[in-house]
């Protein structure tokens, strides 16, 4: 059995150390009514163990109206300066692309099925669970400001291999520049 195998049956049988099981059923809830459709298992999953990478960030009021958010460091922890999405943070920017598809008129901007998972703290720039072409495990697509989303990687799961491999292996990280960076 696989490393990501492996973590995942822990997750689901509970003996990761994750989201407290009431608040993350609660969270995973609210995502779900908010997408309008279940997230994948292997997303579930991942979340169980940490809901996003971004439990230190913090926001403030930008004057004018809006929000800016303010990435603690220790939640980029991905390539390319990305932050996995929290159940919350996923709900808030669907439903923020949507509502861009619909005012711009253009339905391939973002499409109901696509969640986002990560995302670069100062720009639409990030990658996606594309949930519309079953059977099998969902694809990963990135996307930019002014680019369609493109072919990024044929599930979260290969995303997220080399990943539990190093944990489970003993792989140390290093720090580079304040940044986590594993070895391989």
């Amino acid at each position: 059995m696989g490393a990501h195998r492996r973590l995942a049956s822990k997750a689901r049988s509970g003996q990761c150390r994750g989201p407290s099981s009431r608040s993350f059923g609660e969270e995973v809830a609210r995502l779900n009514e908010s997408l309008g459709f279940e997230i994948p298992d292997v997303l579930e999953v991942w979340l169980r163990m940490n809901n996003g990478s971004t439990a230190k960030d913090s926001e403030r009021p930008i004057p004018g109206g809006g929000i800016a958010r303010l990435p603690h460091r220790d939640s980029v922890i991905f390539p390319d300066g990305m932050r996995f999405l929290g159940c919350r943070e996923m709900a808030d920017q669907h439903a923020e692309y949507l509502h861009i598809a619909r005012d711009i008129g253009d339905g391939d901007y973002w499409k109901v099925p696509w969640i986002p998972i990560m995302e670069k703290s100062d720009g639409p720039y990030g990658i996606l669970l594309d949930r519309q072409n079953p059977p099998g495990s969902p694809s990963l697509l990135s996307y930019s400001e002014g680019d369609y989303p493109s072919s990024h990687l044929p599930s979260l799961g290969a995303f997220l291999q080399p990943l539990a491999d190093l944990l489970e292996s003993g792989g140390a990280p290093s720090v580079t520049e304040g940044r986590i960076c594993w070895a391989e």
